[in-house]
C-alpha cells in the first residue's frame, strides 16, 4: 500500500524571523516517524551550502564531466587492483596445488614475477608519467612558500613511482600478508 504523504524531505520556511543566536530558519518535514531529534536543514540530506552554482556553471560541469586527473588516477588504480587480484589468485592457486606449502620460496616468486611480466606495464607507466606531469597543475595544488613544493592536504605531494613486475609481486605479498593477518584475528 502506498503512503499518502510524500516520500523524501520537504523544506518550508518559518513565517517568523529567528531570534538572535537561534537555530536555522528552515525545518525538515520527513517521512520518518522518529521525532526524537529536531529536524533542521543542517541534519538533512541536503544541507545549506556556503556557495551556489549558477545554471551556466552547472551545465558546464555536467558537459565536461570529471576532471582529467581524477579519471586518469582512477584508471591507474583500476589497473593496479586488477593486476594485484590476478597475482593473489595465482598465489592462492599455486598454494592449493602444493597442498598449502610455504608461499615465500623462490619458486613461488619466480612464478609470480613471470605472470607480472605479462601485464601491460608500458600502458600503466605511461599513464603514471602523464599523471605526474600534469596532476599538480590540473588539480591546482597549493605551493609551500618555504620549500616551493606542491602540497596535497597540507602534505608534500610525491609523484607516483612506475610499476615493475618485482614491485607488483612485493605489493601482492603485502596484500596476502594483510589478508592472513585479518584471518588470524
Amino acid at each position: 500500500m502506498l503512503a499518502r504523504r510524500p516520500i523524501g524531505q520537504l523544506f518550508y520556511a518559518r513565517s517568523r524571523l529567528p531570534a538572535p543566536r537561534a537555530g536555522p530558519i528552515f525545518t525538515r518535514v520527513s517521512d520518518s516517524e522518529d521525532d526524537s531529534t529536531p529536524k533542521t536543514a543542517f541534519n538533512s540530506a541536503d544541507p545549506p551550502r556556503n556557495f551556489t552554482l549558477s545554471i551556466n556553471e552547472r551545465i558546464r560541469a555536467l558537459t565536461i564531466g570529471a576532471p582529467a586527473y581524477a579519471t586518469r588516477k582512477k584508471h591507474i588504480e583500476d589497473l593496479e587492483e586488477r593486476y594485484l587480484r590476478t597475482l593473489v589468485a595465482l598465489h592462492d592457486a599455486q598454494l592449493a596445488k602444493r597442498g598449502g606449502a610455504r608461499s615465500d620460496d623462490e619458486e613461488m616468486t619466480r612464478i609470480l614475477i613471470e605472470r607480472a611480466a605479462t601485464f601491460d606495464l608500458k600502458k600503466m607507466n605511461a599513464l603514471i608519467v602523464t599523471h605526474n606531469r600534469f596532476y599538480a597543475i590540473e588539480a591546482n595544488l597549493p605551493v609551500d612558500p618555504r620549500t616551493g613544493e606542491y602540497l596535497v592536504y597540507g602534505r608534500r605531494w610525491m609523484p607516483e613511482e612506475p610499476w615493475t613486475p618485482a614491485r607488483f609481486v612485493e605489493r601482492a605479498r603485502q596484500v596476502i600478508e594483510d589478508r592472513s593477518a585479518r584471518e588470524e584475528r
